[in-house]
């Protein structure tokens, strides 16, 4: 069986799942929740990575607060409870 090469492999992730791109938000959440630091390192990442590149390290950071935001919303909670009552019927 021939060995893929990680180039390889990584061609077939979408753009958000590529290295440089979970590398930048390895290094930005590093210092998290210093959020003085985290634009530091924001700045940083920014001059090596294209604005479309920067645009996914920024979701993929945001990623985190969306969730939380999202299950405390109303239609949330509206959803877990029709859930919980089809479900123990």
């Amino acid at each position: 069986m021939p060995k893929k090469s990680k180039t390889n492999i990584f061609r077939h992730l979408p753009d958000y799942l590529q290295p440089r791109i979970l590398s930048a938000v390895a290094f930005v959440n590093a210092v998290a929740p210093d959020l003085d630091k985290a634009v530091e390192r924001i700045n940083i990442v920014s001059k090596s990575l294209s604005l479309k590149e920067m645009n996914w390290v920024m979701h993929l950071l945001s990623l985190e607060r969306i969730g939380e935001l999202m299950s405390t919303h109303p239609d949330f909670e509206h959803f877990k409870a029709e859930r919980k009552e089809r479900t123990v019927h």
